[in-house]
């Protein structure tokens, strides 16, 4: 058999002088295309039993979390990364001087926000809320990063803190840039909480975090 490429996609196809067997001109059309489809898995997991070698530009719908995939040649990675957005609008307060996920008087923390990396391994992560000090002292909220594993890839830090050292309740928030991250893994950010002194005590409210990926 003579087989013929389509210029553009490389799809098989037979010659006028090919024995006609329809059967198997079929499949060989219908194996050539399938890894050009858009493929459906039900999560990831199903996604990589079933495709053992993927490559470059090949794109998958995968039903959990509800995302649209495509192989960047080293990686998966979603079509279009969204942000992630978390807020907790419970107050709460720490006389704490190490970072703390969690606050006194307040339900729902720790408040992680799982992200996927995109293919550029780049995020950035924005924190913020209302902030006040009992005292002249700071009060600081910033974020941890962690990897697929729980590792941290970017401790909490007082450069990318939103800080507060007044009794008034002020709105603040800051942001900062995360690279190094491997594309396609699902990583997630933290916010932490920490006061200057132990006895200050750092009160935070509306509180939020913002993941937003960079393609």
């Amino acid at each position: 058999m003579t087989i013929q490429y389509t210029p553009l996609s490389a799809l098989p196809y037979p010659q006028p002088t090919d024995p006609a067997d329809l059967p198997a001109h079929l499949k060989g059309l219908a194996e050539a295309a399938d890894g050009r489809t858009v493929l459906r898995f039900a999560d990831a997991a199903a996604r990589d039993a079933k495709v053992t070698a993927p490559v470059a530009g090949m794109i998958a719908w995968i039903g959990t979390p509800g995302r649209m995939m495509y192989y960047t040649g080293s990686a998966w990675v979603p079509v279009a990364p969204v942000p992630v957005f978390k807020v907790n609008l419970d107050g709460g307060e720490t006389n704490s001087t190490a970072w703390s996920e969690t606050l006194t008087n307040a339900v729902g923390d720790p408040m992680v926000a799982s992200f996927t990396a995109p293919a550029s391994g780049q995020v950035i992560v924005s924190v913020g809320g209302y902030i006040f000090s009992s005292a002249t002292y700071g009060s600081y909220m910033s974020a941890v990063v962690r990897t697929a594993t729980g590792a941290v890839h970017l401790a909490a830090s007082d450069d990318r803190a939103a800080l507060v050292n007044t009794p008034s309740r002020a709105s603040v928030s800051t942001q900062f840039l995360v690279t190094g991250l491997a594309p396609g893994t699902v990583c997630s950010a933290t916010p932490v909480y920490r006061s200057a002194i132990a006895t200050n005590t750092a009160t935070f409210d509306t509180r939020y975090i913002r993941v937003d990926p960079i393609p």
